[in-house]
């Protein structure tokens, strides 16, 4: 009841595999009963599980084929391993092992002796490399992911200093190696946007020198519109990153910076401890490798609103300076015209609900989670948000329980830090009080635990009259 994670790591010898002489139907027969095994684990709780994939063996059935031949022990893994992706559910993360034994060629993965000394399926030298992969799937799954990159500009997206060399003598694109790697590191960069990764830039440069590579250089594959953030001017750059998560409404911790000057990553280190800092070497092809070592960012599921959270970010930054600058905050936000829609959970609604109390953490009451397959059997709500500018989709979840005549328990709340200042919460308690009043409940009670990313919620309760002393 109180495990939260569940870690699986079965071993190719857990395999049935298939003899020489099977054909395709009864191999593929085999892969679904070896896959099912798993699959049925899988159905015995709704808790969060990571689970490695089938391991190629060191030795091999048809050589150098083995893994396009049909029955090969490579290929058959291959077809295991594919059963298994297409039945995951969105609670279970597989860490992807032959892609892990790609990117560290050096390392030995198998040790018969060990795993006949201990069942270990794997070395002992992948142990630093396998508790890595599975710490940052577990961030993910907990929503403790990184949401933003903030990027430096000179030596890092492209070759050489804008200010000095001028737009036509950066190295940028396949004339040569040096610009082609910086060209192929841009794509990369424009990949992590598409999959809903915030952009920021933060250069000491003038702002215009700075924009006009993005705008008159024919071989950025980086547009303006990419960005989210844009800081280029001469303030440190500690300075200018509290300033992009104060704009994004997004904690420090949720942020990666990189930047090929050690200086630079140093003072950041220093004096903002929370954000991820990564120094690029002085080879640009090795850009990529370096971001993909760090995993900072996951993928595992992938909602709508994901995809679309670039644009929105976008808006939402001038949304909130306009409040910020704003004279009358009243006049303003009326003529937002929100409109909140509130729902309870469902089947269509009920993975990004789940999603959202994991990923969110500067208004959540609790850290209390919950599966989707739970939120549907529970009372929830899930609160959708559109205005003149976007339809925000579920910007929140509330799950709550009712004693008839005696009160109404709030389990846990938790809302985007998308819609932040727009009042929604007022609305949401006044909603909640009004339900607690039909159902004649004499008291409105929750569990409140009291951390270093919920300022904004505590914020909240005291607006309520609520003083907040006590870590819980």
């Amino acid at each position: 009841k109180n495990t939260d994670l569940f870690l699986l790591m079965p071993s190719y010898k857990n395999l049935s595999f298939p003899k020489t002489t099977d054909k395709f139907s009864l191999i593929k027969k085999k892969a679904q009963k070896d896959a099912k095994r798993w699959i049925n684990l899988w159905k015995k709780t709704n808790k969060k599980i990571i689970q490695t994939t089938f391991d190629p063996p060191f030795y091999s059935n048809f050589g150098e084929v083995d893994g396009v031949k049909l029955g090969g022990y490579l290929h058959y893994i291959r077809l295991v391993n594919s059963v298994l992706i297409e039945k995951k559910p969105s609670n279970v993360h597989l860490v992807d092992i032959e892609n892990l034994i790609f990117k560290n060629k050096k390392t030995k993965w198998n040790d018969s002796k060990i795993y006949n000394l201990t069942k270990q399926p794997f070395s002992m030298e992948t142990i630093p490399i396998l508790s890595n992969q599975i710490g940052n799937a577990a961030k993910g799954m907990f929503g403790l992911a990184k949401k933003v990159l903030v990027i430096d500009l000179d030596n890092t997206i492209w070759g050489g200093v804008i200010g000095d060399d001028g737009l036509d003598n950066i190295l940028l694109g396949s004339d040569t190696v040096e610009g082609e790697a910086y060209q192929n590191f841009q794509e990369y960069l424009k990949g992590l946007t598409e999959k809903g990764i915030i952009l920021c830039v933060c250069s000491k440069n003038d702002e215009k020198i700075s924009k006009n590579a993005f705008l008159k250089n024919a071989n950025m594959i980086l547009k303006i519109e990419d960005i989210t953030v844009f800081k280029s001017n001469f303030s440190d750059k500690a300075s200018n990153i509290k300033e992009i998560s104060k704009m994004l409404n997004i904690g420090l911790s949720s942020l990666v910076f990189i930047d090929d000057s050690k200086f630079e990553c140093n003072q950041v280190k220093k004096t903002i401890p929370e954000v991820m800092t990564l120094k690029l070497s002085d080879d640009p092809s090795e850009f990529i490798e370096i971001l993909e070592s760090a995993s900072p960012f996951y993928f595992n599921n992938i909602s709508k609103e994901d995809l679309s959270r670039v644009s929105t970010y976008k808006k939402i930054t001038k949304i909130n300076s306009k409040i910020e600058n704003s004279k009358n905050l009243e006049s303003f936000l009326k003529s937002l015209k929100s409109q909140v829609v509130i729902e309870k959970i469902s089947k269509k609604n009920c993975e990004r609900s789940s999603q959202l109390i994991a990923k969110t953490n500067q208004f959540k009451l609790n850290s209390k989670l919950f599966s989707s397959k739970e939120l549907i059997q529970k009372d929830a709500l899930c609160i959708n948000y559109k205005d003149i500018h976007q339809d925000y989709g579920n910007i929140g979840v509330v799950i709550y329980k009712i004693k008839e005549g005696k009160e109404l328990t709030i389990e846990n709340w938790v809302m985007s830090c998308r819609v932040f200042s727009r009042r929604i919460e007022f609305f949401i308690i006044e909603f909640l009080l009004d339900k607690a009043i039909k159902n004649k409940c004499g008291h409105l009670s929750f569990r409140f635990l009291k951390s270093e990313k919920n300022l904004y919620l505590q914020e909240f309760l005291n607006n309520l009259g609520l003083n907040i002393k006590d870590q819980n």
